[in-house]
């Protein structure tokens, strides 16, 4: 007698850069039915088609991703019994960094030393891979 196996469990990205990201999960409720599990890990940007990783780890790292996407990705377990009930999450890979901001000059304000205005180029849309915030530290 062949048994389907159950759905994985706490399905969770551990991990993300620009271009992948890792997810982990627990296996299903083991059976006396099974001894050897497969997982099917799809995975594709939201609304579009994914890409199928076949595995018997628990944990994964997906690569060739595009930076700042949402992913969804659904992992089933299959043994001979069948596959599974799917379990499913919607990630994000990083942001790339921006470049960094041009032509940056200070003017003293005041002759106590107690200000300082400083002056830069603004970062295109592209420059800034979306909406621009600089950081003064």
């Amino acid at each position: 007698m062949y048994i389907v196996p159950g759905p994985v469990k706490n399905l969770t990205k551990i991990a993300s850069t620009a271009k992948s990201v890792t997810i982990s999960w627990d296996p299903p409720e083991p059976s006396d039915g099974y001894t050897s599990v497969i997982y099917a890990i799809n995975h594709g940007e939201l609304n579009t088609p994914g890409e199928v990783i076949n595995s018997q780890n628990t944990q994964e790292t997906i690569d060739s991703l595009k930076p700042g996407k949402p992913y969804y990705i659904v992992v089933s377990a299959s043994t001979t019994g069948g596959n599974g009930n799917e379990t499913g999450i919607i990630v994000f890979s990083r942001e790339k960094v921006p470049s960094k901001p041009l032509n940056i000059s200070t003017i003293k304000t005041e002759w106590s030393g107690n200000s300082l205005t400083i002056s830069w180029e603004p970062l295109t849309l592209h420059e800034a891979r979306g909406f621009p915030v600089y950081y003064i530290y």
